[in-house]
């Protein structure tokens, strides 16, 4: 049969469906017989028939539409779903005309959805996956599996973990695609969600399901975000274990876990192994690298990048950046930033002029990072002036400070640790009045200070320890351990460097707060819980304090223990009473 003829009435009886799905791509003049056809041989009564009809009309919505409305079938759901799909994936309009409004003909049903949410961008998904939970009700997704799994990967797109969750949890047996929907959404925020990804992947284990490549990479992600060595590492064995592909996504992953968790030799490993590399993994790499100062390395990396023709991206300069900032290389870090615009096409953002004042004002060049705040083209952010602030506490630039700490409260008058910062730079120049006002400022506003926490990795069990915490099971072996310490660092001559404590009150009490802090009760219970010589690491949510540093060197030495701490802003390696940042932190 020519292309360009109609189907003869024989051929359309004896088997409609596949006549008319060969005329897809038919002329104009020929759809018009077609219909013609359909209407004298009473086929355009079955609605497959009419379906594929409206998906053979042309590309206009009016068309389509107005073939729907005057088919010799009332308009139905399955009819409207049918002229949707045509129209994917600029169908929105359309099913606003069909489905809402004063005037709609019809009401959507379970197969409207999934397809039209797929196309549609995430912002037009979330509207429509609250339209369909609207008319289909709650419970939909539990009745109909490709529609819950529609949702959840709609409500994971846009971030927004209580609805997602909530459709989860009313499909009672979920499939592979809707522990990985779940785990996704999750990984988004894995900062704040990473215990809750490592216990859903356990129910996930308990059931009948068995992970693939895309769930390891969501828990893998949230075991370095917890700095669960233990963890990852089993799930780096899973996935070697099951034959599963480690491509760019899953080593990506695993260097970002292993780095956060302070193995950089099992991160170079793994980088070292990847086939299909891209730019990502080497971001991830460098990242590492930077967070554990070894700007050099970094820097030697970044070259090899570049000879080997990888696309340098905006995180591949400012990763480059912070090794830099680590490692004191002032010029090589002022190098990258002068040129990254003309060499790599990466116009400076924020973020890159935050770590080039960071570079300056940690080698003590604040006039220079002060001129550069001054001559930005873009508004400075509070995070450039509480490096500077931070940096004239240290090189001890009084005047400077107080003008930064100006500048800082007018950009972010209501951030607790502003106020916190702006305490130390003052105590740190004894001017404890200043302090004590600035915490009562803090007070007076409402506004709490976040407390200080360590994690620490004791076989596989997470502890969590706060500043003077008594609530951990094994507090008063914590505690006579800390005295212990005390003692024997006492011993070696160490005396507390009080200034990291903000009141004008008395040395002795002073001290007796520094042997509180978070991370000096997690070393303890380490040392008790741990076996001789066995590696603690330590997981901390703010910077670790001068005092805290120079203690923890002395108790690598004193209990033959290396001790890994991650706080926010780096690594710190101690070992036989030296750390991997030279005291350059």
């Amino acid at each position: 049969m020519s292309p360009d003829a109609a189907p003869s009435r024989h051929s359309l009886a004896a088997d409609p469906l596949p006549a008319l799905r060969r005329l897809r791509a038919a002329a104009p003049r020929v759809f018009g017989q077609l219909h013609a056809l359909l209407l004298t041989t009473g086929l355009a009564l079955h609605s497959p028939n009419f379906a594929v009809l409206l998906r053979l009309a042309s590309s206009s919505v009016s068309h389509r539409l107005q073939l729907l409305l005057c088919s010799p079938l009332p308009p139905t759901a399955f009819l409207a779903n049918s002229l949707l799909l045509a129209h994917l994936p600029s169908a929105l309009p359309l099913y606003c005309v069909l489905f809402l409004g004063g005037d709609a003909l019809l009401r959507p049903n379970e197969f409207t959805y999934p397809a039209l949410l797929r196309a549609s961008s995430p912002r037009a998904a979330l509207a429509l996956a609250t339209h369909s939970i609207k008319f289909l009700g709650a419970g939909a997704a539990s009745r109909d599996r490709v529609l819950g799994a529609a949702l959840l990967d709609a409500f994971a797109r846009c971030g927004r973990i209580v609805p997602c969750r909530r459709v989860f949890d009313r499909i009672v047996e979920p499939d592979l695609p809707a522990w990985n929907a779940l785990l996704t959404v999750y990984a988004r925020r894995a900062a704040d969600e990473a215990a809750e990804i490592l216990d859903l992947f356990g129910r996930m284990m308990s059931s009948t399901v068995r992970p693939n490549e895309i769930t390891l990479v969501a828990v893998i992600s949230a075991c370095g975000e917890l700095g669960a060595l233990g963890h990852g590492l089993w799930a780096h064995t899973y996935v070697l274990r099951r034959r599963l592909a480690v491509n760019c996504f899953v080593a990506t992953a695993l260097v970002e876990m292993y780095t956060r968790c302070g193995r950089m030799d099992l991160a170079e490993q793994v980088f070292a192994s990847v086939d299909d590399m891209d730019t990502r993994c080497y971001n991830a790499m460098l990242q590492g690298l930077a967070f554990h100062g070894h700007g050099r390395a970094a820097l030697t990396l970044f070259e090899r990048m570049c000879s080997q023709g990888f696309l340098v991206d905006s995180v591949t300069v400012l990763a480059v950046m912070c090794a830099c900032a680590h490692a004191g290389l002032v010029d090589e870090g002022q190098l990258l930033f002068d040129k990254m615009e003309v060499q790599f096409g990466v116009a400076p953002r924020i973020e890159h002029y935050g770590c080039m004042v960071d570079i300056l004002g940690r080698a003590g060049w604040l006039d220079d990072a002060e001129k550069l705040i001054r001559g930005m083209d873009i508004p400075p952010n509070a995070a450039m002036y509480r490096s500077l602030i931070r940096a004239c506490g240290i090189h001890g630039k009084l005047e400077l400070g107080v003008r930064m700490i100006e500048e800082l409260l007018r950009v972010k008058p209501e951030q607790s640790g502003n106020y916190v910062l702006i305490s130390n730079f003052y105590a740190r120049m004894r001017l404890w009045e200043d302090a004590k006002k600035a915490r009562k400022g803090m007070k007076s506003m409402g506004i709490d200070k976040s407390p200080g926490s360590s994690l620490l990795d004791i076989d596989g069990v997470l502890h969590e320890f706060l500043m003077g915490d008594k609530t951990h099971p094994a507090s008063r072996e914590i505690y006579a351990m800390v005295q212990e310490i005390e003692a024997r660092l006492n011993e070696c001559g160490h005396r507390p460097s009080t200034t990291a404590v903000l009141f004008n009150v008395e040395e002795e009490d002073k001290a007796d707060a520094l042997s509180y802090h978070s991370e000096r009760l997690a070393i303890a219970f380490a040392l008790i819980a741990s076996p001789p010589g066995a590696p603690i690491r330590i997981i901390k949510n703010l910077r670790v304090c001068s005092d805290c540093h120079e203690s923890t060197k002395l108790v690598s030495r004193l209990y033959g223990r290396e001790i890994i701490m991650r706080d926010r802003t780096r690594f710190h390696h101690f070992r036989d009473g030296r750390c991997s940042c030279g005291d350059f932190w």
